[in-house]
C-alpha cells in the first residue's frame, strides 16, 4: 500500500492556528494559502504536509509553505554606539515558530476512526459466531 498524503492549509488568527482546508494537492493547498492570507484577520498562513505509511504505521509531518504578514509598527529607537542598549539591539532576530500544533493529524484521525469501526465490525461478527455455536 502506498503512502497517504494530505496537505492542510492552516491560518493564524486571534492567537490560534485553525485548519482552513485539507487537500491531496500541494499546488492547490499553496494557492489556497495565498488566498487565505489576504483576509484582514489572518496574520500567518502555512501548509502542513502529513504523510502516513500504513505498512510501517509511521507518520511524518512537515511545513511546506509559510507566509507571515509583518505587523505595521515603528522601527525601534536606535541607541548610541557603545552603549549597552546598542549591543542588545544587535542580537539576531528569532525565526518564526513552525511547530505543528499538538493534535492528531487529519490522516491520523481518519485511520483511528477506521480502526474503531473495524474493531466494532469484528466484535459484532465474533458475537454472531459465538451466538450460533451455543
Amino acid at each position: 500500500m502506498s503512502t497517504l498524503t494530505a496537505f492542510e492549509v492552516q491560518s493564524f488568527r486571534n492567537g490560534n492556528w485553525k485548519i482552513e482546508t485539507i487537500t491531496d494537492s500541494k499546488d492547490l493547498a499553496v494557492h489556497q494559502a495565498e488566498q487565505v492570507i489576504l483576509h484582514p484577520a489572518v496574520r500567518k498562513v502555512r501548509v502542513v504536509q502529513e504523510a502516513f505509511d500504513p505498512a510501517s504505521a509511521e507518520q511524518k509531518i512537515r511545513t511546506v509553505f509559510f507566509r507571515d504578514k509583518k505587523p505595521v509598527s515603528k522601527p525601534p529607537p536606535t541607541a548610541a554606539p557603545g552603549t549597552p542598549a546598542a549591543e542588545t539591539a544587535q542580537t539576531a532576530p528569532t525565526a518564526p515558530s513552525l511547530t505543528v500544533p499538538r493534535r492528531a493529524g487529519a490522516i491520523g484521525l481518519i485511520l483511528k476512526f477506521a480502526l474503531i469501526v473495524s474493531a466494532g465490525i469484528v466484535a459484532i461478527l465474533a458475537l454472531q459466531y459465538l451466538g450460533s455455536r451455543l
